[in-house]
């Protein structure tokens, strides 16, 4: 009774660490860097693209001295090459995207952007004084792309892999 007790002790353990288990951490300055790049680069042009395209918008302006402005847009441009043969509703195929900017009265500017497909949030990135503090990206529906996690501190997630860039490449 008690070998039983103990055999289904391990095995309990060593599926519950097995399952826990983390991915290898990559630290090599090269590969973080182009993960880095790749993931910056993916963010930029989506953003871009979405905010080209986006035939009419609407903007507030909220607080003493416009201290906060809000831009909204939505665009249908991100679902031109839809693979698959399933017709989509307008409302489905449709983009949102708001854009936040908040000027401190200590002279920082924080900038939240964030982008939904078809009611999934697909892109939030976050900026104080234009540099990227956070950014999360998750692959489009109707094309391939890639997706990821970014914090200041220099963690990274490209399509499932972990990185870590030294504080100097920050």
């Amino acid at each position: 009774m008690s070998f039983t007790r103990y055999c289904l002790g391990v095995t309990v353990g060593l599926l519950f660490s097995a399952g826990t288990a983390q991915a290898q951490l990559i630290t090599d300055l090269p590969q973080a860097t182009a993960a880095r790049d790749t993931l910056f680069q993916q963010a930029d042009m989506l953003r871009e693209r979405v905010q080209q395209t986006t035939p009419k918008f609407t903007t507030s302006r909220k607080g003493l001295a416009q201290q906060r402005h809000v831009v909204k847009g939505r665009t249908v441009e991100l679902t031109s090459n839809i693979a698959s043969t399933t017709p989509l509703s307008v409302a489905a195929k449709s983009s949102k995207w708001r854009h936040r900017t908040i000027h401190w009265y200590n002279g920082t500017t924080e900038e939240r952007f964030k982008l939904k497909q078809a009611g999934r949030t697909v892109l939030r990135e976050k900026r104080i004084n234009g540099v990227v503090t956070w950014l999360q990206l998750q692959p489009l529906l109707y094309k391939k792309s890639h997706s990821g996690s970014y914090l200041r501190e220099g963690y990274l997630v490209l399509d499932g892999k972990f990185y870590l860039l030294p504080k100097a490449s920050q």
